[in-house]
């Protein structure tokens, strides 16, 4: 993709044509112009891009509680304000601590709230500050940061400033790790605190917010009248999801219930100019409440509210119980209805449990976007979950495995459509492999686990929840799909043969990629007398699989609803001529009587023996002892012993020995 180095202007961050733009661009498109922006920087100024890691004193405290107060001034584009950081010590003996602070903010002062000024250096994007006296463990302590700024020439910009029918239009979008753009915090989504919010704006816009709202007050700011606006989020987020909207707004209420007698606000803030189209757009959210509700688990923040402030950003930003929302989206026609229910559901998965870093950046936008499929499956049908999922199936735009390196320098990398579409397909893939009933029951459970809920996860801890309840080890399939890039290919085959009076179906598989995947894979097989579905496991670069039947077969159809993320060729012989690795299927029929045959494969021209012995492991029978050019064969033994005499019922194993090594199974005769 050809891209332009880009000067830095609000121009950059006006919303794009959409019509060629993938889903993740258009979900997040203001984080990816951001990210270009960034990158064209730091590339001019020879600067690292990275991906901020907490510095040492980060990891010893925890921020239990903000107050922010912050005036913000659309003319100047300038902020000013308080923050007030509430928190708790996690060891002994602790003299300073570090708060993230861009460099466009000016710091002018740090105070104890009820004490003194602290002493503090603001450098290099950190702000450490000398407590007044040492913390111990589990010990508090509150602090006033007192400061001003600059945010739109900030390199990663958190802050918008731009415009609707000639009325400012303010708006934030601080993730992945913009917050410290406009405000001093500890800026990693896995430290969750609880926030009371004041945003002061000129008198004839309103500041929308998280939470719930409790009023305001008239002010003056740089000379001006300004009004304040109070919020309250009683529920703890991460900082990048405390968000401002504010321009002039027309308020449009609905109300959910989601219990007897329990009632919670719907609340849409939009442009007067759009309030006919957001009508008709944004009659979607109770119904969607409910549904999502009845899959995941009761909207977590039934408290306060949900809704969408409509605003500049190019896409929607899960901003916690107030979704910031493209104004572009917003047609009367129902056009977005995905990106509005991806936004939804990112309030089980984002904000409710959020990543512990954005290398697990997948369990917020995967699940998210896998949601967009559940909601339209829940409207058309499985037919409709397949074309959906079907639609998100492009390769092309991935780059990378889901779980992303936490060493990449690159801050677009963890916004790859990789972590949108694949990771969506891998939630998909695991569905089908559990079953409708154990996938939902593992959704709510981990949405109410309280080592998760109302605060961050990893992979791992995903994982685990999905094994206690499957009751056996997944590193079989989350470690392939999670950790590789390459593309699962199948090429497959089937054929059919009469042996006394019987059909012998025989369904070959073969892996063409370089590393091997484990996957069942479903096969529908197509008879005189109708259909037979049934699930293969394909372990091996060369499967095979044979069935007794008793009707010809009239077709095979690999994975006929299209389940698995994959590449697959049908070719026209059921057993491959040329094997790349010597094999040995299991004999067909087993248990049998008084046949059995043994189809294996030789990948190099050698010596090949095929002997059976007991289940002692004492000599039975040489069924092959000659050479053998590469290819594929089988072997027929009638239950005799090597001198012809018929062996008794039991457990026998059967051993392949050729120039690769050594291939033993068990079948069992029965008299």
């Amino acid at each position: 993709m050809r891209r332009t180095v880009l000067i830095m202007s609000m121009a950059l961050f006006l919303p794009v044509s959409i019509s060629a733009q993938t889903p993740y661009e258009m979900i997040h498109g203001d984080i990816l112009q951001r990210m270009e922006a960034y990158r064209a920087r730091a590339l001019f100024n020879k600067d690292p891009l990275y991906m901020p890691q907490p510095t040492p004193s980060q990891l010893l405290f925890d921020v239990l509680h903000y107050e922010v107060d912050i005036a913000i001034n659309p003319s100047t584009n300038y902020v000013d304000g308080i923050v007030t950081v509430h928190l708790k010590s996690l060891t002994d003996n602790l003299t300073a601590i570090d708060l993230d602070a861009d460099d466009v903010l000016t710091i002018h002062a740090v105070d104890e709230v009820g004490g003194g000024s602290c002493t503090f250096v603001h450098a290099a994007h950190i702000l450490t500050i000398d407590l007044p006296a040492a913390l111990n463990t589990d010990d508090e302590i509150t602090l006033a940061v007192t400061y001003d700024g600059l945010p739109i020439i900030a390199a990663n910009q958190g802050l918008y400033f731009v415009t609707q029918s000639s009325i400012p239009v303010i708006y934030s979008l601080s993730e992945p790790w913009s917050a410290r753009t406009w405000w001093p915090c500890k800026d990693y989504p896995d430290d969750k605190a609880t926030f009371e919010i004041y945003l002061a704006v000129p008198m004839n816009l309103f500041a929308t917010s998280n939470g719930t709202y409790l009023g305001y007050e008239d002010v003056t700011r740089w000379s001006e009248p300004y009004r304040r606006y109070h919020w309250q989020e009683s529920y703890v987020m991460p900082p990048y999801l405390f968000s401002i909207a504010a321009t002039e707004y027309v308020k449009l209420t609905d109300y959910w219930v989601y219990a007897p007698a329990e009632t919670m606000p719907v609340v849409h803030y939009v442009y007067a100019s759009k309030v006919t189209q957001a009508q008709e757009d944004f009659n979607v959210a109770v119904p969607m409440l409910d549904f999502l509700s009845s899959i995941f688990g009761t909207y977590p923040f039934t408290d306060e509210k949900y809704g969408a402030a409509l605003c500049g950003i190019g896409g929607g930003m899960e901003h916690q119980t107030l979704t910031s929302y493209g104004a572009f989206l917003v047609t009367g026609n129902h056009d977005y209805d995905w990106i509005y229910v991806h936004e939804l559901g990112h309030q089980w998965f984002g904000d409710l449990i959020t990543c512990k870093d954005w290398t697990h950046i997948w369990l917020n936008e995967g699940f998210a976007s896998y949601t967009e499929a559940l909601w339209f499956e829940h409207l058309g049908g499985t037919a409709y979950l397949h074309t959906y999922m079907a639609g998100k199936d492009k390769p092309w735009t991935w780059h990378g495995p889901i779980l992303r390196d936490p060493d990449n320098t690159d801050p677009w990398y963890y916004f790859d459509n990789v972590v949108y579409n694949k990771a969506a397909w891998v939630l998909h893939m695991f569905r089908h492999i559990v079953g409708d009933s154990l996938f939902f029951t593992i959704l709510q459970s981990y949405v109410a686990d309280p080592r998760y809920r109302f605060g961050a996860a990893e992979t791992d801890d995903f994982v685990g929840i999905c094994e206690d309840h499957y009751g056996e080890p997944l590193d079989w399939f989350f470690d392939e799909w999670l950790t590789r890039e390459d593309r699962l290919t199948y090429q497959w085959s089937w054929d059919s043969y009469e042996i006394a009076d019987d059909i012998i179906l025989t369904i070959a598989v073969n892996q063409e990629q370089a590393a091997l995947y484990i996957m069942p894979v479903d096969f529908r097989i197509t008879t005189e007398a109708g259909q037979i579905d049934t699930v293969l496991w394909v372990d091996e670069y060369h499967d095979e699989f044979q069935f007794l039947l008793d009707n010809s077969v009239t077709s095979v159809t690999f994975d006929p609803d299209n389940w698995i993320l994959c590449d697959h060729t049908m070719t026209e012989t059921a057993v491959e001529e040329v094997p790349t690795a010597a094999y040995l299927m299991q004999n067909y029929p087993n248990p049998f009587n008084p046949i059995t045959r043994i189809r294996f494969g030789v990948a190099k021209p050698g010596h090949v023996t095929l002997r059976v012995f007991n289940a002692r492991g004492a000599y039975v029978a040489t069924l092959i002892d000659r050479h053998f050019e590469t290819g594929s064969f089988e072997a027929v033994w009638n239950g005799s012993n090597e001198r012809g005499e018929p062996v008794s019922s039991g457990l026998y194993l059967y051993s392949l020995h050729t120039e690769s090594g050594v291939l033993t199974r068990k079948m069992v005769l029965i008299r």
